[in-house]
């Protein structure tokens, strides 16, 4: 090609670029005006806020803005997301949100927000199993072995939970509701303490974040015998998933994804949700996740709606079948 022809269309290159980002509404490319804050509704250490801190480090070295984490706890994560409900709806203040979020409405009585009219979907950003651990001396290796130790002695079989209404009690809820057995749940006021009994041998299950337990699985010291994901952990390979041993459409996964609050124009939204994606994609935060059993699992905006209002109808009913309670 012509050096003429080649600068022509350069310059045409960069004047379509600048006639495009001149048409964007001013916010929008003013934004972030200032440090933005992703409010976490949960502790330090947990699977959001590893995700929030990883992508807010490298969201404030493309913004050129500080991107503050903000551990507002309470209320199963019900209080920190209301409180981004009521935020100025500027982009500035996000929400780092999570499965609690799906199962809260069917527990709480008054749930003080509504997921999907008072906020806006900007990505859901990362996923990690929970992995269905025993101790080595386990009568099963995997799951169809529980299924039919469970099927021939009904309500002999135990497993531990962080607590009524949590993930990690209703993932066996769905399983035993998908393979007809009986298993006996004891609820805890935490998943340290779980894992210490099962470690102990006084209770036979449990399904912690993959995080959680991978320590002492790599160590012997649990038996792990199935992930409850749709896919296999990149983190434990050989490890197969739930459905994979027959039950078929099984999933559960500790998911964790960015929201707003309802009013936020669309052209931040679109605007957030391209950088984040941005950073999702890079292989330096596929790396940073993975040591925590999580990874990259990305949807968009209309996507993440849609998978919002899906797993709001599979929590209600399982929580409603299960006659969960808060304890």
């Amino acid at each position: 090609m012509k050096p003429r022809r080649i600068a022509a269309l350069a310059l045409w290159a960069t004047l379509t670029a600048l006639a495009w980002a001149s048409a964007l509404p001013a916010q929008a490319q003013a934004y972030p005006a200032r440090p933005v804050r992703i409010v976490v509704p949960f502790s330090v250490g947990t699977a959001a806020d590893i995700v929030a801190r990883q992508l807010g480090a490298r969201l404030a070295e493309l913004w050129g803005q500080a991107v503050v984490i903000d551990n507002v706890q309470g209320a199963g994560g019900n209080l920190g997301a209301a409180l981004v409900a009521k935020a100025p709806p500027d982009g500035h203040t996000l929400l780092m949100v999570g499965v609690n979020h799906a199962i809260n409405p069917s527990l709480y009585k008054d749930t003080p927000f509504d997921l999907l009219h008072d906020f806006k979907p900007v990505a859901r950003v990362a996923a990690g199993p929970l992995v269905i651990v025993a101790h080595p001396g386990f009568v099963a290796s995997n799951i169809a072995g529980l299924v039919a130790a469970a099927k021939a002695r009904p309500g002999s079989i135990n497993f531990g939970s962080g607590g009524n209404g949590s993930i990690t009690h209703l993932a066996f809820e769905l399983l035993k509701a998908q393979a007809g057995v009986d298993l006996v749940h004891v609820p805890y006021k935490g998943v340290a303490q779980m894992l210490s009994d099962i470690l102990g041998n006084q209770i036979s299950l449990g399904a912690p974040a993959l995080a959680s337990a991978l320590g002492n699985i790599k160590a012997g010291k649990l038996k792990a015998l199935a992930v409850t994901s749709a896919r296999r952990s990149a983190v434990l390979p050989d490890v197969p998933t739930v459905a994979e041993a027959g039950l078929a459409g099984y999933d559960v996964s500790a998911w964790s994804g960015l929201l707003v609050p309802a009013r936020t124009p669309d052209e931040i939204v679109a605007r957030i949700h391209a950088d984040v994606l941005r950073v999702a994609r890079s292989r330096e935060f596929a790396d940073l996740l993975q040591p925590q059993g999580l990874e990259p699992d990305l949807l968009g905006p209309a996507e993440f709606r849609a998978f919002l209002a899906a797993e709001l109808a599979k929590w209600a009913q399982l929580v409603k079948t299960s006659g969960a309670k808060l304890d």
